[in-house]
């Protein structure tokens, strides 16, 4: 009896081994499952933050969700275009994409009216390289390098000068850091924090018509109605130069997605530059809002500062929306002050794909000069073509400017462009 007793004993014992052999193996595997699955669902995330910046679209920690939502509510939204290029290994992703953006502008200056072809300033042509890899603890490491290849740039463009020829440029040279939890990382030639000027507009007229709206006609300069001669005065000096603080050589943090919505971002740049910035965008079923607030320390120009706040709401059944903004700063002394209001409306005229209408008017006060007054107003309608990724579209912005010093004639803009992603 006591041989049959010792003999289940060694029974149980090893029975309870093995089971718990057992289990611990069926953990291990469970853990490394859920491994396995945070690392794809990291490679996917990483590979539609890939897509967005191809397409040119805004690319935020965590705003994956968001731009799903709004996807959602949008009346039958333009799938993502993809890189031409993808290919997959264990250890990452490698895409190659890009973006040709042709414009023919017809420009009067008052006393001459001329045609110019040139690549566009709002979202120029491109060609785009990405390689991100998932590493351990939901950490992420993904590299840019983004070359713009422009033949006659707008901001070189001019009256007297229609073909200043090809520049070919790096626009981003950068690698990043993201982490769910913890925010992203990027360091190298990139975005500032501060641009958010295609982010904020909810129109469907970008990048045909930027609130930003020098960056259209930036190198066309005005007529002295005295002598019906150009002048040396030209668009970006009195309508923002958005490229001083744009893409630069920095350092830059942008946090996690915060309770309700809220992200704070800033860069760290050369010559004592610095921006920071606090973007909110809310979800809600009826309405898509975006808003910002950004500080840009010695963004161009003689500006020592600039303030910019923007707000844009669209109502996503009808897709009508209002989009604002506000700038101010101190340069040399003077307040230079300016605001814009753009209306629009996104929706589907077509089975081709969204269509988008918008009307804008801005002003701005001592941005050059004390008593400096600039106005512009601008009509634009895009088409998308969702079955080939092309966008098209025409317009029309008239710039005026008035000056203690000159007395100069109004420059009227007519625009036909065509954008294809791939």
């Amino acid at each position: 009896m006591k041989g049959a007793t010792l003999l289940f004993a060694v029974l149980g014992i090893t029975f309870t081994c093995v089971a718990n052999a057992q289990t611990i193996e069926q953990i291990e595997e469970y853990e490394r499952r859920i491994d396995e699955q945070q690392r794809q669902l990291d490679a996917l995330r990483a590979e539609l933050d890939v897509l967005k910046k191809v397409a040119g679209m805004p690319v935020s920690p965590d705003e994956e969700e968001a731009t799903l939502e709004v996807a959602e509510t949008l009346p039958d939204s333009a799938p993502e275009s993809k890189p031409f290029l993808e290919r997959r290994s264990d250890n990452g992703t490698f895409t190659l994409g890009g973006r040709l953006h042709r414009v023919l502008m017809q420009v009067d200056d008052g006393a001459s009216s001329n045609g110019f072809f040139m690549d566009s300033n709002q979202g120029p042509t491109m060609l785009r390289a990405d390689v991100f890899a998932p590493l351990n603890g939901g950490w992420r490491l993904s590299g840019a390098l983004e070359v713009g290849i422009q033949s006659n740039r707008p901001d070189r463009v001019t009256q007297d000068n229609p073909s200043p020829g090809t520049d070919i440029t790096v626009r981003e040279a950068d690698v990043e850091l993201h982490n769910d939890k913890v925010g992203t990382f990027s360091f190298g030639r990139g975005f500032a924090a501060a641009w958010v000027v295609p982010e904020i507009d909810l129109s469907g007229t970008v990048p045909s018509s930027l609130i930003a709206v020098g960056n259209l006609a930036p190198g066309m300069r005005f007529v002295d109605r005295t002598n019906d001669e150009l002048s040396d005065i030209s668009v970006n000096q009195h309508f923002a130069d958005t490229e001083r603080l744009l893409l630069v050589d920095r350092l830059r943090y942008d946090s996690p997605r915060l309770g309700g919505g809220f992200q704070l971002s800033g860069t760290v740049a050369a010559d004592s530059r610095w921006d920071a910035a606090l973007r909110y965008y809310p979800s809600n079923d009826d309405w898509t809002i975006r808003a910002a607030a950004t500080y840009q320390h010695k963004p161009f120009q003689d500006l020592d500062y600039r303030v910019e706040l923007g707000l844009s709401a669209r109502h996503n059944r009808t897709g009508l929306s209002l989009t604002t903004g506000l700038l101010f700063g101190d340069a040399s002394g003077r307040d230079a002050s300016g605001y814009i209001v753009k209306a629009g409306w996104l929706t589907n005229l077509t089975s081709l794909g969204s269509t988008a209408f918008s009307a804008d008017f801005s002003s701005g006060s001592d941005i050059r000069l004390p008593d400096d007054d600039s106005e512009s107003v601008g009509f634009f309608v895009q088409q998308k073509l969702d079955a080939v990724g092309l966008d098209v579209y025409g317009g029309y912005r008239r710039y005026k400017v008035d000056r203690p010093d000159f007395d100069l004639r109004p420059l009227k803009v007519v625009v036909l462009g065509a954008m294809y992603t791939f």
